[in-house]
């Protein structure tokens, strides 16, 4: 699906984890699609009973404040509903913007997409 020009969203259960869904982002998250993904995320939960996500970031270009809010807002959505979120992969620009507020002390971040799937136990 994509969200604006600049963003494509793509999500998938996770078979061994129930109520757990990987979203692949493609792309760039920024003002012009933050709220749509919020927005994508929210109806994943009331619709599919998404609990878990599972962010793979591998193909995320940029991310901006505010599409780093959208992120943290997940976060708190889904740990709200006694979830967790996990990003998988992120690029060395995207991980700074992360680092340089301080939200990589808020967010759960793995390198690999197998260890971030692993990590839901």
């Amino acid at each position: 699906m994509a969200l604006e020009d600049t963003l494509q969203v793509k999500s998938s259960p996770i078979e061994k984890h129930q109520g757990s869904f990987l979203l692949a982002l493609e792309g760039d998250l920024d003002s012009s699609n933050a709220q749509d993904t919020i927005k994508y995320v929210q109806n994943m939960t009331e619709q599919q009973g998404l609990v878990n996500l599972v962010a793979d970031f591998s193909r995320l270009r940029y991310i901006n404040s505010t599409g780093l809010g959208a992120i943290l807002r997940i976060s708190k959505l889904l740990l709200s509903k006694k979830g967790s979120f996990k990003i998988a992969s992120p690029n060395e620009n995207v991980f700074e913007v992360i680092e340089i507020v301080g939200a990589n002390r808020l967010l759960s971040i793995y390198q690999t997409l197998d260890e971030a799937i692993d990590s839901l136990g």
